[in-house]
């Protein structure tokens, strides 16, 4: 890469990961990267009145824009200064940096193929926001873009329809080298990855496949709550999934979790993101009422809605909870140590570094 053809910028959502993505790619490439200034300010009615000081060093370049985008003000922030930057400024090429995508999760499906088997239930009612997110982005001009933990595959697939490259930033490694730091080696027999519903399942997989264990799963929309048992959930529709996911991950060992299979294991427990945290602790508190010798959690987005401490931290069941930094914790969501942060710089750094090679 030859840093005067790349201009990086950046907006205000997370900028202290992105520093830490800088930094990072800084030592790959072996020259200095930095965030060209951008003035933020908004006009006495609310509007943007963002500006660009060197915005004539911006035409035909290649621009990294980073902004996490967690709220619509970071959306509308980026769209803003993306729009500037490609159709104002003459940007050649934009590569958008985005460890949180808002609408992530609003990607219903208008109808169900039969060889499907993601979980999803059709709802043509509900608006697919996801969708119109990523053409918004497309519309602003970025051409290629990276994003931590998808939902679903959903996001790759509409910006291929855009015509945006998609690269996914996967926590997977992440993670299992944080879990084999911790488990001792007499008990590695006792460890296997639990999916807590369907959808984490390729997720569980791929940290499984690392750590070389088994992966155990539950449908979240059958109740494993209460005094009833774990297993709920018909035999034939646990086996189609089962030999579907067998195939489609080329993974083997995959079960269904009974309170005989987690009694006196270690549990690696992954989801793409917390939100109140009570469907998660819930989960583990049946785990360890089923007698689960270790619970470990690791989650890549922290978005910790309303009520999250009183489920998540309070009488917690976990024995440790990792987070990554997609999204920034700011004081008043500390929690004393109660969630590690580990950061997911190191990934976005080294795709970056494939990219701008």
């Amino acid at each position: 890469m030859k840093n005067k053809e790349v201009i990086f910028l950046s907006g205000n959502g997370n900028h202290s990961l992105g520093k830490q993505i800088l930094s990072q790619l800084e030592e790959l490439i072996g020259e200095k990267c930095v965030f060209n200034h951008i003035n933020y300010d908004t006009h006495a009615d609310t509007e943007f009145s963002t500006y660009i000081p060197r915005w004539e060093e911006i035409k035909d370049k290649t621009v990294v824009f980073y902004q996490s985008l967690h709220s619509r003000e970071f959306l509308e922030e980026a769209e803003d200064l993306l729009y500037a930057l490609k159709y104002q400024y003459g940007a050649k090429y934009i590569i958008g940096v985005f460890p949180f995508m808002l609408n992530r999760r609003q990607d219903p499906k208008m109808e169900i193929h039969p060889d499907e088997f993601d979980g999803k239930i059709a709802k043509p009612y509900e608006i697919q926001r996801l969708k119109h997110t990523i053409l918004r982005l497309k519309n602003a001009g970025v051409n290629e873009m990276l994003v931590a933990t998808p939902h679903s595959n959903a996001m790759e697939k509409y910006a291929k329809e855009y015509g945006i490259l998609f690269h996914e930033i996967d926590a997977s490694k992440l993670f299992a080298d944080i879990a084999q730091t911790l488990i001792k080696d007499d008990e590695r027999a006792l460890v296997k990855v639990y999916s807590p519903d369907w959808g984490s399942i390729e997720r569980a997989i791929k940290i499984a496949k690392l750590i070389d264990c088994p992966v155990l799963f539950n449908f979240k929309e059958r109740k494993i709550n209460g005094e009833s048992s774990i297993v709920e959930a018909e035999l034939k529709d646990i086996n189609e999934k089962i030999s579907w996911a067998q195939k489609e991950f080329n993974f083997q060992e995959i079960y269904y979790a009974t309170s005989d299979m987690v009694s006196g294991m270690i549990l690696i427990m992954v989801e793409d993101e917390i939100a109140s945290g009570k469907t998660a602790s819930e989960t583990g508190r049946l785990l360890k009422k089923y007698g689960v010798k270790s619970l470990y959690f690791f989650s890549t987005h922290v978005v910790l809605t309303p009520g999250w401490r009183g489920f998540l931290i309070v009488n917690s069941p976990f024995t440790r909870i990792f987070c990554t930094n997609t999204i920034t914790r700011d004081y008043k969501k500390q929690t004393g140590g109660e969630l590690s942060d580990i950061s997911i710089a190191p990934q976005f750094a080294s795709t970056l570094f494939k990219i701008l090679n």
